[in-house]
This record gives C-alpha cells, sequence and structure tokens, in this order.
C-alpha cells in the first residue's frame, strides 16, 4: 500500500536536511547540559518491578537456541525515576540490565520518558509505547517521534541502546559498534523495559506497545518475537537480514560496515556479531494482525531485501505492510505524519492516510540520498 508520494523531477540537497539536522542536535545537546549546569536533577523516586518475561517454547532448534541464549532468572528489580525540570522530556527512567556485561556505562539501562498529559498540564493515566532509536546517535528522530506521541495522549519511554546517550563509553567508541557489541544485551534491555513501564505511575494496565526505526526496528523485532507480549509492534523503514544490510546497503550501513570493520568485525565474525539482533528466526512469532512496517520504495540504506525478508518472515499482508515514495532521509520530512500514523495505530484508531499530511497536492520535494 503505498501512502505517500515524491516527485522525483524536484530535489534540493541533502546537504539542507543534514544542517537542519546537525542544528537540532546542537541546540539538543546543549539544552541537556544547560539542564545539567543548573543542578536541575532532583531526588529520584524508587519503585519495584518484576521481570514477567517467560518466552513461549519454539519448534523450531534455531529460534530455541536463541531464547535459551537470552534467558535470565526472572526476579524483582528496583527502577529509578528522577524529574528533569526544564528539559525536553519529563523524566529519566532507570533500572539494571538484566543481562549485564560488566561494564557499568551500559549495565544501567536509562529510559528517556515523555510523558501524557491533560489540557491542565498534569500527567494523565494513558497507555504506554516503548521506542527504539535509530542508529543517528543524538536519537533526534525518536525525540521528534516521542513527542508527537506524547502530545497525542502516550506515554512514550525511549530506550537508549547500550553505547547511546547515558550508556555512551566515551570518546572513541562509536554508539552503533557498541549497541551490536552488547545486542544481546539491547535485547534483553528492552523485554525488561516494558516491566519496568508498567510499574510506573499512571501507566494505563494492559498491553504496552512497542516502536523501533531503521537499527531500533531490528532489536525492536527480535525482542518482539522472543517474548511475544509486545502489542501492537511498529517497525519503521527497517527489516532483517542486518548482514545482507551492512554488505549491501549504502550511506549510513556502509558507514556502519567500515566502523565494524575498524574494529575487527569481518565476515564470520561480523556474522556472529550480528545474530542476536536478527529477527528473522524468530519473526514467525510476531502476531501478524499486530505488527506493522513502513517501509520507503527507494530506500538504499535498508534496500527492499531486506524489508521484504522480514514481511515474510512475520507473515504480514497488504494492510501492515505500507509504503513511502520516499528514501531513508527524505522519509524524515514526512515523520509528523507518519508519527501521527503511528499513534492511530497504537491507540487502536483508524489512521489517516499519510499522504493527506504531505504538501499541498499530496506530494513532498525530493531530497536525494546523500553520499559520503
Amino acid at each position: 500500500m503505498v501512502l505517500a508520494f515524491v516527485d522525483k523531477d524536484q530535489g534540493k540537497d541533502m546537504a539542507i536536511l543534514s544542517r537542519y539536522i546537525l542544528i537540532g542536535a546542537l541546540v539538543c545537546v546543549t539544552t541537556i547540559a544547560v539542564g545539567v549546569a543548573l543542578g536541575q536533577t532532583p531526588a529520584e523516586a524508587r519503585f519495584q518491578a518484576e521481570d514477567s518475561f517467560k518466552p513461549i517454547p519454539d519448534d523450531r532448534p534455531e529460534t530455541q537456541a536463541i531464547l535459551d541464549g537470552l534467558s535470565w532468572e526472572p526476579g524483582a528489580f528496583e527502577v529509578r525515576c528522577t524529574a528533569t525540570p526544564g528539559l525536553a522530556y519529563d523524566a529519566l527512567v532507570r533500572f539494571d540490565s538484566p543481562m549485564p556485561s560488566g561494564k557499568r556505562s551500559v549495565d544501567e539501562v536509562v529510559l528517556i520518558w515523555y510523558a501524557a498529559r491533560g489540557d491542565d498540564g498534569k500527567a494523565i493515566e494513558a497507555p504506554a509505547v516503548l521506542m527504539v532509536h535509530s542508529l543517528q546517535p543524538q536519537m533526534m528522530i525518536a525525540h521528534q517521534i516521542a513527542k508527537d506521541f506524547a502530545k497525542r495522549g502516550l506515554h512514550t519511554f525511549i530506550l537508549q541502546l547500550p553505547g547511546y546517550g547515558h550508556r555512551w563509553e566515551g570518546p572513541g567508541h562509536f554508539p552503533g559498534v557498541t549497541a551490536l557489541e552488547h545486542g544481546r544485551q539491547g535485547v534483553a534491555d528492552c523485554i525488561r523495559a516494558r516491566d519496568a513501564i508498567a510499574a510506573m505511575p499512571n501507566i494505563k494496565p494492559g498491553p504496552i506497545a512497542l516502536q523501533g526505526t531503521s537499527l531500533g526496528g531490528f532489536v525492536a523485532a527480535t525482542a518482539a518475537g522472543i517474548d511475544q507480549t509486545f502489542d501492537p509492534v511498529v517497525l519503521l523503514i527497517s527489516g532483517g537480514d542486518g548482514y545482507g544490510v551492512l554488505m549491501n546497503g549504502q550511506h549510513d550501513a556502509m558507514f556502519l560496515r567500515m566502523a565494524l570493520s575498524r574494529q575487527g568485525h569481518r565476515g564470520v565474525t561480523l556474522r556472529k556479531l550480528l545474530e542476536p539482533v536478527e529477527p528473522l528466526p524468530v519473526a514467525h512469532r510476531l502476531n501478524p494482525d499486530r505488527t506493522w512496517l513502513i517501509s520507503a520504495r527507494d530506500d538504499l540504506t535498508i534496500p527492499r531485501a531486506s524489508s521484504d525478508a522480514l514481511a515474510q518472515a512475520t507473515g504480514l499482508d497488504d494492510e501492515h505492510r505500507l509504503w513511502l515514495s520516499t528514501n531513508h532521509y527524505t522519509t524524515l520530512l514526512l515523520m509528523p505524519a507518519i508519527a501521527q500514523h503511528m499513534a492511530d495505530i497504537i491507540l487502536g484508531e483508524e489512521p489517516e492516510p499519510l499522504n493527506d499530511a504531505s504538501r499541498g497536492d499530496g506530494s513532498v520535494q525530493p531530497v536525494p540520498e546523500p553520499t559520503r
């Protein structure tokens, strides 16, 4: 199903879009730094949560091996919540990773909370959604979607993957590489995050939704396939066969492949590294009636073969396989409309066609894929 149309005869240089993203990133980082400098860090509130992770056994040996490799002893764990007055988001939620690596810098899981609020500005009881961000270090796309979700009445939590945000290992460490080197931990963190969110105040009882974008879509689809309790699952410009993406994808996929290669992750070693975040072996466990995949027709970063593979492994029909006439980067131009569409899905409302929210005649001005 094609949801938006791009006029390919008109174009703007990708550098313009990149410049706006960079400026926005600098503003975001500066805002956070100022907030910390002003000492806007009140005392933590602490909550008790309980692991509910009990994966259903699988008949496929390959899949069962993945389930066995991700198992941990479920139990009670503490969730720490700190309000963040003066910042764009409402709070930071922290808890210990269920599969610690031994590195304290990445073993404390951090969620960024954008709270749903009523007309009076007070937090309300509302459904929750967990988001897993893309490769981009500042997580700008995730922050913008989270703001839009919160305005629609969804408590929205962004999971910082290992290597990102408060889990950054420091200079010399590329976040995307760290995330993949701790791939199994990131998937486990995603699963435990559901129980941490459920322990927070004002969270409406019931299923918690899961949304993943690009790299985050691989993590989200893997976690959802293993756990089978997130509902619904909404994936954006993502897919399966991560090794194929790195070998054949352009732009960010190529950049990540080069960064991994510098750390010695090539060939068989690279395949092994990607296994914990590869959704294809667990995709058959996703509910095709409650899973949506939104793809870009001209995506050269995550090629169509990748998104096709995930859709086929999940068994998605045309109603759950949605297409944009964009590429991996021009999708950003439609992000406000895409966020509303995904919010409609999560809230169980009839989604508005995405092309209704694009420019006057139902099209957008294209931006060429960048070159490196």
